[in-house]
């Protein structure tokens, strides 16, 4: 029945990457002189299923794992939100290219935002320099996403006739603190 349309998916070999934005992670992190792995270890998270994050870095303190997202649609959330969930001390941040795009077209919810809700530690691409050398040490740090502000249904108007809203962040506006702890 998939016959005709697995003869036209792509079919990636072990060790290569799935997407641009992981090659991209991948040599920036060798280009800092990080020992990483590529897919090397997997994660059981719900009977027979398993998870296998993009990246393994070797940190001074503990490995930690990356998760490159471009994208991410309903089933990789839930997905990464059951892992979480079954493994709590996973060392495990996702890196967005666009932490700032809403969950769905009807959603008022980002990306980053859901992950801040749920205690997944996130930060933007290409990752920080100085982000990625507090996980190195041994400091788990997450990126806040900015407080959501309800918008009003008409943006005040200005005098030259555009408009400003209160609610538009700029990635530059994001704070780097420690994750959330659940007590």
């Amino acid at each position: 029945m998939f016959r005709a349309y697995n003869q036209h998916r792509k079919h990636h070999k072990k060790g290569e990457f799935r997407s641009k934005q992981e090659a991209l992670v991948s040599q920036a992190l060798t280009e800092l002189g990080y020992d990483i792995d590529y897919e090397k270890e997997r994660f059981d998270y719900y009977l027979k299923r398993f998870y296998t994050p993009d990246f393994v870095v070797k940190g001074k303190h503990f490995d930690f794992y990356i998760e490159v997202k471009g994208w991410f649609p309903s089933d990789a959330r839930s997905k990464l939100l059951s892992v979480v969930t079954h493994h709590p001390t996973l060392p495990l941040f996702v890196a967005l290219q666009q932490p700032h795009a809403k969950l769905n077209k009807n959603s008022k919810t980002e990306v980053c935002q859901w992950c801040e809700r749920f205690g997944i530690a996130w930060c933007p691409l290409p990752i920080p320099t100085e982000f990625l050398e507090q996980w190195v040490n041994g400091s788990r740090l997450t990126y806040r996403a900015p407080a959501a502000t309800p918008r009003t249904r008409r943006a005040s108007t200005q005098k030259d006739g555009s408009t400003a809203s209160a609610a538009d962040t700029t990635p530059e506006q994001m704070t780097l603190l420690p994750p959330k702890t659940n007590q």
